[in-house]
């Protein structure tokens, strides 16, 4: 409606703060859907096991540590105040989503950035509210990220003191989450040979080339930070790893961050 009345609603003035915001992808979300609708997988009970193994609160407004976490179909969300929560407790929050996660057979992909929010949890008098610029960031570097990987918006990466958490796979700058499931010392290894062990038991059972990728990503992620570590601390028993050698594809290549 075209009146000075009606568009003075224009004139309503908000203090933006800028937050950051992750947004988290189930991969192969429809086929365990399938699954669960058939009764052969239970994707409600994984997912509830998984969020609170990660230590997320069911409430949002809850949660004592700033971060703010919503799930709907294969989406996972994830704000913090910039001012009030530090990135390295943001990056462990998802760590850890990645980890219990992946315990559950769902592998997750996304981005991580910052912007701008206005949220509004909603009441009896208004409807919940949410515009954000760095959850729009985090949802285009997602849908880029094809393989399971949480991309950085570059413009954070100073923001990450310890860099060890920053990998370089192509063009993009990826969260180091592999350190959530393998111990760079290798006091897990044989957790992590038996994980390796289904990764590639479940891709040889694939047809679907894409999906098959996927798959060959990760495990060639896993085999590169083992490799790496070994090199550094020499902990690994590489002899065990050595019927792994065949799934390595030099088309994936990751690298430390030293900038």
């Amino acid at each position: 409606m075209a009146s000075k009345e009606w568009d003075s609603i224009d004139k309503v003035q908000y203090g933006f703060e800028d937050y950051y915001c992750a947004f988290l992808d189930i991969l192969g979300y429809k086929e365990k859907m399938n699954l669960f609708f058939q009764n052969k997988f239970n994707l409600y009970g994984r997912v509830q096991r998984a969020m609170h193994g990660a230590g997320v609160e069911p409430t949002p407004q809850d949660t004592p540590d700033g971060i703010i976490s919503r799930i709907f179909s294969d989406s996972i969300i994830l704000t913090a105040k910039k001012t009030d929560v530090h990135i390295g407790i943001v990056l462990n929050y998802i760590g850890q989503l990645v980890f219990w996660f992946g315990l559950e057979g769902l592998f997750l992909r996304g981005g991580l950035s910052y912007g701008k929010l206005l949220e509004d949890f909603g009441d009896k008098e208004g409807f919940s509210f949410l515009a954000s610029e760095g959850l729009a960031k985090a949802y285009q570097m997602e849908n880029q990220a094809i393989f399971p990987m949480i991309v950085l918006d570059e413009n954070i990466l100073h923001d990450i003191q310890d860099k060890k958490y920053i990998v370089k796979n192509g063009n993009k700058y990826m969260f180091n989450y592999v350190r959530y499931v393998i111990s760079d010392h290798a006091t897990n290894e044989d957790m992590v040979i038996k994980e390796l062990q289904e990764i590639i038991e479940k891709k040889n059972h694939l047809a679907d080339i894409h999906i098959r990728e996927k798959y060959e990503w990760i495990i060639n992620y896993y085999l590169w930070f083992i490799y790496d570590s070994h090199k550094k601390y020499g902990n690994f028993d590489l002899l065990k790893f050595k019927t792994f050698n065949n799934e390595i594809n030099e088309k994936y290549v990751f690298a430390e961050y030293n900038n």
